[in-house]
């Protein structure tokens, strides 16, 4: 008998809700460079486009990872309020670990950082006469000591998620620099070009449709950078009819 009366107390316990207390806070916020202001630009592939998040003040640390969007923003509208340490060590700029504390609601949390390198003063355009896709551009690596190698490459891709993992003309040889040369300064002017004509890119170029491209660079050093984690200037969308590409920012 006293085993049947533990049985319908333990069988009832199964019944009884979850206590638990739901989500109760929002966050979202900007991977920011902390020297130009602006977002450090990612994709949505490999640790490029996430970084760790730790909730503090338990005997465990459990780790999350939060995507980042190609654009350097991120959300996340599941989260509790509390203490928390993001830390990134292996993304496209220089590891950081920082403490934030989130309150209840909506809160908005941005992290400054260092990228290894940045595409400024960028030009892409559809040249008719050569059929190519061309780009120039200025790079800057941000840390001239540590840095001991530097690539640039124009990425083509059939969606807004193109980059360094999504490129159907990664062998294109006129589409990439390697072992670049920088000033004093850190910087380097570099010119690169999509040959619509070559075979080697039927897939990206076989029907009319929207292309998608992206100036990409990677800077890497002794101990720096080891998962080559590239860095981005804006992505484009454009038609091989001459008309001026547009910067896609539906994110």
């Amino acid at each position: 008998m006293t085993v049947l009366a533990a049985f319908f107390v333990t069988s009832c316990d199964w019944f009884v809700l979850d206590n638990m207390d739901d989500y109760d806070a929002t966050v979202c916020g900007r991977l920011i460079d902390s020297e130009t202001g602006e977002n450090v630009l990612s994709e949505i592939s490999s640790q490029t486009g996430s970084f760790k998040i730790i909730e503090l003040g338990w005997d465990g640390e459990a780790t999350q990872s939060w995507n980042v969007k190609n654009n350097g923003t991120y959300r996340n509208n599941l989260v509790w309020s509390g203490d928390y340490r993001m830390e990134s060590n292996d993304a496209n700029y220089y590891p950081i670990v920082t403490n934030f504390q989130l309150k209840k609601g909506d809160n908005e949390v941005d992290f400054y950082v260092t990228p290894y390198v940045r595409v400024l003063d960028h030009t892409i355009a559809y040249n008719a006469t050569t059929k190519k896709i061309e780009a120039t551009c200025t790079v800057q690596v941000t840390d001239l000591v540590k840095t001991n190698s530097l690539e640039v490459r124009l990425c083509a891709f059939t969606d807004n998620f193109v980059g360094s993992a999504f490129n159907n003309c990664k062998n294109d040889a006129g589409s990439f620099v390697k072992n670049v040369e920088f000033d004093k300064d850190g910087k380097a002017t570099v010119k690169v070009a999509i040959d619509t004509q070559d075979s080697g890119n039927s897939v990206q170029f076989k029907y009319d449709r929207v292309h998608y491209v992206r100036l990409a660079a990677l800077a890497t050093g002794t101990n720096v950078n080891t998962g080559a984690r590239y860095n981005f200037g804006p992505t484009y969308s454009l038609r091989l009819d001459g008309s001026e590409p547009v910067v896609y920012n539906e994110w």
